[in-house]
Formats: structure tokens, sequence, C-alpha cells
């Protein structure tokens, strides 16, 4: 049979159960990654993979298939990819659930015939564009405006749009913004690192927010074990995929959604987060209490020296600073000389903080609002000497008025 690039015609069969195609002496048939809902603990989409598979049984990948092919050539197999993923997707009918077709931009910049290609398709299974998720490669992405454009088109018709491996090298958010993807994929790499580094688990839930305010639900792929299915959870991403929840699947077989998973992960979850704060408890214990004994206690200093000097028995507290009424903080920071950070140096620039306004941050805000009661902070980033600290602050009586009093303490798990 010839291809079907070749004289434009795809003829359909079947292939151990399942729908297939022939492109040149290749079938071509579906697999589908179930993409589940966090919140709605059922799996909301399938993710149609491509399975070319030779006369002996061997399957050629998706990248060696579609790899240096000629525009026109992409285009014809792309729509018979298309055409595969759909009949076996209307086979299976999930309800509730979205189609994601992987699609070349070079084949969504064919945006008229390919929208009609993929309309009648959809009237042939009786199915809205609401069913089809577009998924483009965002490295792939050449001719930004001119694709923003098509896919404003494509929106317009119904179809969701989502932009995969975000948080790969050519991300950015200006093109979120432009592009307004429905649905963002996020690059499996980052849950991998934030998997086993809390630095980056806390940049995950960053760029989990802030593509969330750009309108954005957010999906994790390739997450394979435990520690980056909690790390998706804790950084409040939307949608999951990946080895961990479940396997691709052809139409001949069964999704084999992991036994037990969702009570067995609420539980993990539930664990991890109980152990999280009872660590940070534990770590913080001493010092909240010595600075609350310090500053509103039987032991109240009026002297600042004298507070920072009973902190810095403690091995991570890092500085002292005090802050008037206003936010602007009255003296340079008192710094521990028990405490060695080597970005010190590196952001010493920033250290002088005589002056600055820290009406903005969490710390000062509560604590006015608060006067007289301990405020503990989450961790974050400090930019005086790029740690990430917990602070510690009160509205007090030093001297002759009232000031806010803040310790900062090194945070490390």
């Amino acid at each position: 049979m010839t291809s079907p690039a070749a004289d434009n015609s795809i003829t359909l069969g079947f292939f151990r159960g399942n729908h297939c195609a022939h492109y040149g002496d290749l079938r071509i048939i579906s697999a589908f990654q179930p993409i589940y809902s966090l919140a709605h603990r059922r799996i909301v989409g399938l993710e149609g993979l491509v399975r070319a598979i030779t006369p002996d049984d061997q399957i050629i990948p998706p990248a060696i298939l579609f790899g240096a092919r000629e525009e026109n050539t992409i285009f014809e197999l792309d729509k018979l990819c298309q055409i595969i993923h759909l009949e076996n997707f209307y086979a299976i009918d999930p309800p509730n659930a979205w189609l994601f077709l992987n699609v070349d931009p070079k084949t969504l910049s064919q945006k008229q015939t390919f929208s009609a290609f993929l309309s009648k398709l959809l009237q042939e299974k009786n199915y809205n564009p609401n069913r089809i998720v577009i998924e483009i490669l965002e490295s792939t992405i050449d001719d930004e405006l001119q694709l923003e454009a098509q896919i404003k088109e494509y929106k317009d018709m119904g179809f969701l749009i989502a932009i995969d491996d975000f948080g790969a090298g050519h991300s950015n958010f200006e093109r979120i913004w432009r592009i307004q993807p429905d649905i963002v994929k996020l690059d499996r790499g980052m849950l991998q690192k934030a998997g086993i580094d809390p630095s980056v688990k806390a940049l995950l839930k960053g760029v989990t927010s802030m593509l969330h305010n750009c309108q954005c639900i957010v999906l994790a792929e390739g997450i394979e074990t435990e520690n980056e299915a909690m790390a998706a959870m804790d950084a409040q991403v939307d949608l999951v995929q990946g080895f961990y929840f479940a396997h691709p699947f052809l139409l001949s077989e069964s999704v084999a959604t992991r036994s037990g998973l969702w009570k067995s992960l609420y539980n993990s979850f539930d664990e991890l987060t109980l152990r999280s704060s009872e660590d940070e408890r534990l770590l913080l214990s001493p010092y909240s209490h010595r600075f609350a004994a310090l500053t509103i206690g039987a032991q109240k200093k009026n002297q600042v020296t004298d507070i920072a000097n009973g902190m810095f028995r403690l091995d991570r507290t890092i500085r002292l600073y005090q802050l008037a009424p206003d936010g602007s903080q009255c003296y340079s920071n008192l710094d521990s000389p028990n405490i060695e950070l080597p970005t010190r140096n590196r952001l010493r620039v920033l250290s002088d903080t005589h002056g600055a306004s820290w009406k903005r941050r969490d710390y000062f805000v509560n604590a006015v609002q608060n006067p007289g009661n301990m405020q503990i902070t989450p961790p974050y980033f400090s930019i005086s000497d790029g740690t990430l600290c917990i602070t510690l602050s009160v509205m007090t009586r030093i001297e002759d008025g009232d000031y806010i009093i803040c310790c900062d303490i090194l945070f490390e798990r």
C-alpha cells in the first residue's frame, strides 16, 4: 500500500484489536497516556501517543517517525495520526475526558485546511471541539506572532490549547501571556528536581502560582515516584500524568490505574504535611521560645543588642534588625558572628539595609496588626544574603517607643 502522504488516501483497519492505518509498510496505532485531576481523583484526559510498528514488530519512536520530513509530509502524517487517535478514543469514549493531540506547529500553520479536517472528524463522532486539547511542544515554536494568531482562531472555534514542556530551555512567561493557553504542561525535569530539592520544590510552587494567575490549568507530566507526586501536590498542580499513576495503554488493553492510588497518595501527603510541620516546629521551638521571652516575656530586654546577644546563642540565628512603625529599618543588621553563609559575600551589595523599607513584607504587616504577639513567616528567600529563612517578628516596646523587632532563622531541611 502506498503512503497516504503520496496519494492523500488513508485506509483504516484493525491490528490486534486496535484501529490502525498504514503509512508505507508501517502500521500506525494509538497508545493513550491517562491524565488525572488531583482534585477529582479520576481520569480527565487521554494523551494520544503514536505507535508506528514495522512488519517485524519493531516500534519506531515518534521522533524518528516525524524527524527530517518535508513540511507537506509532516502535515499528512500528522493528519493520519489524529484520525487514528480519534478512532481509538471514540471506541473507548471515556465520559468527561479530553483527548490530547500532539500537533506540529507546521501543521497548525495550515489553519484553514487542518481546522476543516478536525471539524469534519469531530462531526462524524458527534464531538464538540471542547473535547480536544491541541498540544504544542514549546521548543518547536518558531514564528511566535504567527502562531499566536493561529492559536486564537483555534480557541475561537472551541478547541483547548496546551503548551508542552514548560520549564525547559525555551520557556518564558511572555509567551504564556501572549498565547494564553488553557493548559500548561510542566517539563518533567522540574518535577524530578522538586522531588529531591526543597528549594526547587518552593520554586515549583511559585511557578504554579504564576501560571494560575495567568488563568492556566497546570499539568505535571512524567511523574514516576511518590516524591514527585508529593511535590506536584504541594505545588498546587491541577493535573498529573506519568508512570506513577498509569502507563500508556492500547485500545485492546484496559487502563491500569494503581490499586488504592488515591487513598495511598492522600495518606502519604497528609503524613508528609504533618511531618514537615512537626519538623518545622521542632526546628523553630527553641528560637521562638527564646525570642518571645526576650521581646515580650518575663526576660524581656529593652535594647536590641541584648535581644541579639540572646538569640545569637542559637546556631541558626542569622540576624536581628529593628523596624519603625512605617516599615523602615532603623539601623544596620546585627549579624550573628557564629554562622557562615557562603552567599553573604556574593550579595554584599545588598547587605546594607539601614533605611530599607520592609512594609510590604508579611513579617512587618502581621506584627503591626497583632502588636505584642510574635509572628512566624513560612520559609522564604532573603535578598540580604540569598538564604532560605524564616522570620520571627513582634511589635514591642523598645527603649523609647514601639518598634518591630525581627529575627531571621536559617531554614534548611
